[in-house]
């Protein structure tokens, strides 16, 4: 189900962000540009970042699954992008924690069900040490998928 919503233009692979605002920041030129969602989805984002944290602290690594704002996306989407340097992010299940993230899904979708669907398939997707590592080193996500 995954594969059907990543396409190569939301693929940003080992780049170098500040930290969550401006990789939002950057992502969000391509999101708005090729139609995904509406502007407001980058605040969408922020806000719900700052009340209901998505880091995740994993075996030995941190991924972050930022999501929210359905009311402005207009095309359902998964976009993958990896880090050359970690950014800082709160823990998902201790907000006052800091993560060291350098995996992130920004994802958007205007149902619950298929936004539900994709979170089970994603956290079953980031457990595997393997594949974390193959993001990484800029393996096709489609093979992987």
């Amino acid at each position: 189900m995954l594969k059907e919503y990543l396409c190569d233009d939301l693929v940003f692979l080992d780049k170098e962000y500040k930290n969550y605002e401006d990789l939002l920041t950057q992502v969000m030129e391509t999101l708005v540009s090729e139609n995904y969602v509406e502007k407001e989805f980058q605040q969408a984002l922020l806000d719900r970042e700052k009340e209901f944290p998505t880091g995740l602290q994993l075996d030995g690594y941190a991924v972050a699954i930022p999501h929210g704002g359905s009311q402005f996306v207009k095309q359902d989407f998964v976009s993958l992008v990896t880090l050359k340097t970690p950014i800082k992010m709160n823990r998902m299940d201790d907000p006052e924690e800091l993560l060291e993230v350098d995996v992130l899904f920004v994802i958007g979708f205007s149902k619950s069900e298929t936004h539900l669907k994709s979170l089970k398939e994603l956290m079953v997707l980031i457990q595997d040490p393997k594949v974390i590592d193959d993001l990484k080193k800029g393996t096709s996500i489609v093979s992987i998928l």
